[in-house]
């Protein structure tokens, strides 16, 4: 079980690390561009999917956390 939630901790993380970057980059090249749709739409478009695998990532980390009894200094 510990090694099933480790697995998904990894790649949950290297997924929204991932999407956050492409998240950004966009919004920085709509920046640059003065293109506020571009910024808008990549927010729409990339910004959920981002924001739910952050989440579900914490929450995988969370009950890691109690099955592996991490004290608050770990």
């Amino acid at each position: 079980m510990i090694r099933a939630l480790d697995i998904a901790f990894r790649i949950g993380l290297a997924l929204f690390l991932l999407g956050g970057i492409v998240l950004v980059a966009v919004q920085v090249v709509g920046l640059v561009a003065g293109s506020a749709p571009v910024i808008v739409t990549a927010a729409e478009a990339v910004g959920p999917a981002v924001y739910t695998v952050a989440g579900l990532t914490g929450i995988i980390a969370f009950i890691r956390s109690y099955l592996e009894n991490w004290s608050s200094g770990d």
